[in-house]
Formats: C-alpha cells, sequence, structure tokens
C-alpha cells in the first residue's frame, strides 16, 4: 500500500504501518466509491458512509486505537480509509441514511464511553447518503449555522458529490487559457462580421444566452451567436431533447431543416459551428473547457437517469469525443457513454487529438449535408 498523506494531525512515519490494519489509501477509497456510485447507478439502491475527523494533533497509539474501533464496527461489506488528508472515512454498502445514523451513534458511544481516559482526541463525526443527499439531523440544537457537529457532536455531511468529481489539472487550465485567448484574437474579425450580419437581418442581441448545466451540477451563463428569432417558442426544442432522451436508439438529429425559428443564415452558421464561438468567451471564464461534454439545458438534466450525471464529473467543453466520433448520427446513448469514457480517460494527448480531429469533422458535416443539399443524397443525420 502506497503512503498515504494525512496533513497535519498526524505524523505521516505512521502511515507505514496502516497497511496491516487494512486502511486504504486516499486512492483506493476515491476508486471504491466511483466503483459504488456507478454500481447504485446502474442497478439501483444507495450507499451511505461516516466520516471521522480529529480535532486535534495524536500520536500513533490514538490513530490505531480510532482505527481499531472503526474495524470492530464494521461489517466485511464495509469499506474503510482515508477520505481526503485528515478524514477516515467508513463506506458502507447497500446501507440508507437510518443506517449511517445507528452507525455513528454507536462509533460515538464507544468513544465516548473511553474518551475520560484521553485514548481519544476530540473528533468530528459526519454521514453521507448517495444518492439524494440532504442537509438534515436528529441532535436537535447543537448545529452551527453551517450545519456541522464539532465537539464530538454529528453532523450531516454533503462533500461527497464534489469528491467524486474530478479536478481540472493544471495543464488542461492552462491550454484552454492560451486556446481560448489565441482563438478569440485569430478570429476575432470573423467574430465581428458574424455579429455585424445577425444585427442586420435580425432584429435584436447579437448573443443568445441561456443557463446551462456544468461541472458538478452547477449553472452557469453560456453564450452562442443568436441565430433564431427572438421570443421564439422554446417547447419545440424541450418536446425534441425529451424523445431523443427518452428512445436510447434515436440518432440526436437537429431540428434546423424544419425548423421555422432560424433567421436568414443561422443554419449555416449552425451547421459550420461558428454559432459556438462566444463559448470561447465562457472558456476563459474558467466554466468550460476547449474539450469536454457539450453543458446541456436544466430541463434536459431533469429527465436524465443517475448514470447521466457522470458527464457532471468534469468540465463541460466548446468540442469533445462525442463531437468527432459521429455527432448527431450517434443516440444519446452513445453520446452519454462518450462523455464518460472521456471523464476517465482525460489527458493532454487526448484533448489535443480531439482538438486537431474537430476541424476535419466539422468539414465533413458541412460536406454531407451541400451533398444531401444539391445532389439529392440519402439522408444523413448530423
Amino acid at each position: 500500500m502506497r503512503r498515504v498523506k494525512v496533513g497535519t494531525l498526524w505524523s505521516p512515519s505512521l502511515t507505514k504501518d496502516l497497511g496491516k490494519y487494512g486502511i486504504y489509501s486516499q486512492d483506493a477509497m476515491d476508486r471504491i466509491l466511483q466503483y459504488e456510485r456507478s454500481r447504485v447507478d446502474r442497478e439501483g439502491g444507495c450507499f451511505s458512509g461516516l466520516l471521522l475527523t480529529p480535532e486535534e494533533k495524536g500520536g500513533a497509539d490514538k490513530i490505531k486505537s480510532l482505527i481499531e474501533v472503526l474495524k470492530n464496527c464494521t461489517r466485511l461489506i464495509d469499506h474503510l480509509g482515508w477520505y481526503d488528508e485528515t478524514s477516515l472515512c467508513v463506506l458502507l454498502t447497500a446501507t440508507e441514511i437510518e443506517g449511517a445514523n445507528l452507525f455513528a451513534n454507536k462509533v460515538k458511544s464507544i468513544l465516548d464511553s473511553r474518551y475520560q481516559n484521553g485514548t481519544y482526541p476530540h473528533y468530528t463525526l459526519a454521514v453521507f447518503r448517495y444518492p439524494d443527499e440532504k442537509h438534515h439531523n436528529e441532535s436537535g440544537n447543537n448545529a452551527d449555522e453551517t450545519g456541522i457537529y464539532k465537539n464530538n457532536k454529528l453532523r450531516i455531511d454533503t462533500r461527497l458529490i464534489k469528491r467524486l468529481s474530478r479536478n481540472m489539472p493544471a495543464w488542461k487550465r492552462l491550454l484552454d487559457i492560451f486556446g481560448s485567448l489565441f482563438g478569440l484574437v485569430v478570429l476575432a474579425p470573423l467574430l465581428a462580421l458574424v455579429a455585424l450580419y445577425i444585427k442586420i437581418v435580425s432584429p435584436g442581441p447579437v448573443f443568445y444566452k441561456s443557463v446551462r448545466v456544468g461541472y458538478k451540477g452547477q449553472n452557469f451563463t453560456f453564450l452562442k451567436f443568436r441565430t433564431m428569432h427572438v421570443n421564439n417558442d422554446q417547447g419545440i426544442h424541450s418536446q425534441h431533447a425529451t424523445n431523443f432522451i427518452t428512445q436510447s436508439d434515436v440518432p440526436m438529429e437537429k431540428l434546423d431543416a424544419q425548423d421555422p425559428r432560424i433567421i436568414p443564415g443561422g443554419r449555416i452558421l449552425r451547421k459550420a459551428c461558428i454559432d459556438e464561438l462566444p463559448q470561447l468567451i465562457n472558456i476563459l471564464r474558467g466554466q468550460m473547457s476547449l474539450v469536454g461534454p457539450r453543458p446541456c439545458i436544466p430541463y434536459e438534466a431533469e429527465s436524465y437517469l443517475r448514470w447521466h450525471a457522470h458527464r457532471f464529473n468534469i468540465v463541460p467543453g466548446l468540442t469533445g469525443l462525442w463531437q468527432v466520433s459521429g455527432k448527431n448520427k450517434l443516440t444519446f446513448r452513445e453520446m452519454i457513454a462518450l462523455d464518460i469514457a472521456y471523464s476517465r480517460k482525460m489527458t493532454l494527448a487526448l484533448d489535443l487529438k480531439i482538438i486537431l480531429l474537430t476541424l476535419p469533422a466539422v468539414i465533413a458535416m458541412v460536406g454531407e449535408s451541400v451533398a444531401r443539399r444539391f445532389f439529392g443524397e440519402q439522408k444523413v443525420y448530423e
């Protein structure tokens, strides 16, 4: 077992002995949490857990005593390890929050009975449940305004969802900053011409702003060039989106060919993906990335199954694995599978490859549209 980082609460020299106590490292616990999340999302049910965070420094005897108490309380199907640099975690498989509360009270009772002799330090207990974590407590009056229970009290913890999301690597953020700046500078004349054209052919704003669901399920304001008339009926797209989400074998074909809401020339802007270029501003702001899953509209997310939400584990992107693998020829289920695959395999080499493949994919898509329009080829989904 690799060396475990445990912050300043416990001496790093202790970690070399943790293997014989059956303690998982942070990386191992991350993998177990991800596995349990995937299993629950796929099969249903839930899991819960307990976090134990010491509030003061301790020596080898104290950390070993805490571990032994947790081990003696767990079942064979549970998992014990480091949740982060300062907290121990017990993952309770197939357990509701009520079971986690009973487990926490059992641990607390044991620790409190031995607390007076100095065997254990002050600690904070926390319980969590996946999915549908909710702030609640049964202790009554001991919560502070943040909902945290300290001084050997129990609190409900909601850090799990954020923990299961993958942090953006430094190389990816640097690539986004330089890439978006470069794109905005080089494409400035084109952006200005498109903005002027939209103002001429259609009254209303140049940009279309909408709320999208991004990283860790957080909403943000999404930018596009406006290619539709103002005050159009959003119910048309809502129904269309619902159809390809709920019907797994339906290719994600756009409505452009028959959509009366599109302004003159708007189909060309959409087909060539020029309307997406203002998202370089979203990327510069850190709300999006050059590469990642396409951010969805909140009403689309409401139709998602549990496992679909794994695409929120990473920052959404301007382009992605889906776009260079067939895009709208694929079904919604195939798109989600590609998004999740990317989130697990994300590397600098893969990002660069997807960026390089994006332009040829757009050109091929435009070519198919032109061929179909002028040569009457059999319909190809876009």
